[in-house]
């Protein structure tokens, strides 16, 4: 199973975790994909009833000085404001108290990628 890393310079590539049980990601997985303290945010454009997506950010990106990350920006509802570094999207079963995140499959993917390229007006490639 795999998640999605998505790169202040518009990369985005799949990676391969080892999820827990039922496809379950644990924050220790998370941990190692991004740099410091994560906070998460709701990927609202691309989320709807049966699936909602999460994306997790650097914490103090903006204290940083990171560069906008367009791609992750535009999952957003506009008065959300820009994403700063990069950051990793999975899924959730609900976004509060108790959520659990969970690993995507290959499918699922694609059908990402296919909406984030419609939302973002140019092709998103993929990389392997």
């Amino acid at each position: 199973m795999k998640v999605l890393s998505i790169k202040a310079d518009g990369r985005v590539k799949a990676v391969r975790i080892m999820a827990q049980y039922d496809n379950e990601v644990t924050q220790a997985d998370i941990k190692k994909l991004m740099p410091s303290r994560t906070g998460v945010i709701l990927a609202t454009k691309i989320s709807r009833l049966a699936f909602l997506y999460v994306l997790f950010v650097e914490r103090d990106a903006a204290n940083k000085k990171l560069p906008a990350n367009m791609v992750a920006s535009m999952l957003l509802n506009e008065d959300a404001g820009l994403i700063r570094g990069d950051v990793v999207l999975a899924r959730t079963n609900h976004f509060g108290s108790g959520s659990k995140y969970y690993a995507l499959d290959d499918a699922e993917i694609n059908g990402i990628i296919e909406r984030m390229s419609q939302l973002y007006g140019d092709k998103i490639n993929l990389e392997r």
